[in-house]
């Protein structure tokens, strides 16, 4: 058969192991080849070359312990000090607007009393015919 009518069953994927070694063989002989019959004599070659592998090797570690405890530590630290220093505490709403210096919320509660004990209480009567009547 000639290597010519070879190459195209090669290039088909027809061709069997030992049509491919001659193949091969008399592409080897040829002095002078076209492109087609340079890239299937590569081919032919490349696939008889030893491939060359590589030998991974997997290791199994056991986990450290103590590298997890202190990565969940300092991550407790970071949430407790985020926590602690944007914390503002508020001591009471004057006008919805929060109170936050005890300053200011001991002046609205001064101011609280102050008005209490000026404010007119309601007499016992008055006192339950709101209770009792709803009425104002």
């Amino acid at each position: 058969m000639d290597y010519k009518d070879l190459i195209e069953r090669y290039w088909r994927a027809e061709t069997s192991a030992d049509e491919e070694r001659e193949l091969r063989k008399q592409l080897l002989q040829q002095s002078s080849l076209n492109d087609e019959e340079r890239a299937a004599r590569a081919m032919l070659t490349h696939a008889r070359a030893p491939q060359q592998s590589v030998n991974i090797q997997l290791r199994h570690s056991t986990p450290r312990y103590w590298q997890v405890a202190f990565t969940a530590g300092l991550c407790m630290l970071a949430v407790f000090i985020t926590i602690k220093f944007n914390q503002t505490t508020v001591y009471g709403y004057h006008n919805g607007e929060p109170i936050t210096t005890l300053a200011e919320a001991q002046y609205h509660a001064d101011r609280i009393f102050a008005n209490l004990a000026q404010a007119e209480l309601p007499t016992e009567e008055e006192l339950m015919q709101k209770l009792f009547l709803l009425n104002e």
